[in-house]
């Protein structure tokens, strides 16, 4: 019996220390927040984001009943000056609730980038077409303690 409790209290422990710390991602008065359609470009400071594509978007429509909330992938290209620098694929949550290890584009000196969300969100069973796709991508500098 005393085995078992204690299986089951480290089994509690290693869950606990498991999970990381999830830092939430808010837009302030600093933040600057940009539309960028699918294939754009928008450059910030040096930088360029091409909204490349999207991966998969399983988000729960809108007047349907959904097991669960669902969320999109989408990839993005990281530009500098011209040149390319990687490929990044960003987790959107339903609830648009950002968080920066899914939503995190990249990080400069300066300032984070951030895809924020995912517009339109679907209405029905009717699937988006690629062209229809808008990604919120949020600017934050880094604010100098």
């Amino acid at each position: 019996m005393k085995s078992i409790l204690f299986l089951l209290a480290l089994g509690f422990v290693g869950l606990f220390n498991s999970t990381e710390a999830q830092n939430q991602v808010v837009k302030d008065s600093l933040s600057i927040s940009k539309l960028l359609r699918l294939s754009e470009k928008l450059d910030f400071e040096g930088y360029e984001i091409k909204f490349k594509k999207v991966i998969t978007d399983s988000r729960c429509p809108k007047n349907v009943m959904c097991v669960r909330a669902g969320e999109a992938e989408v990839l993005l290209s990281i530009y500098k000056k011209g040149s390319f620098i990687e490929d990044k694929k960003i987790r959107i949550d339903t609830s648009e609730y950002a968080i920066e290890a899914n939503n995190l584009a990249f990080d400069t000196l300066n300032f984070k980038a951030y895809g924020f969300g995912l517009m339109p969100y679907p209405e029905g069973v009717v699937d988006l077409t690629n062209k229809d796709y808008q990604l919120e991508v949020v600017f934050q500098p880094k604010v100098l303690k």
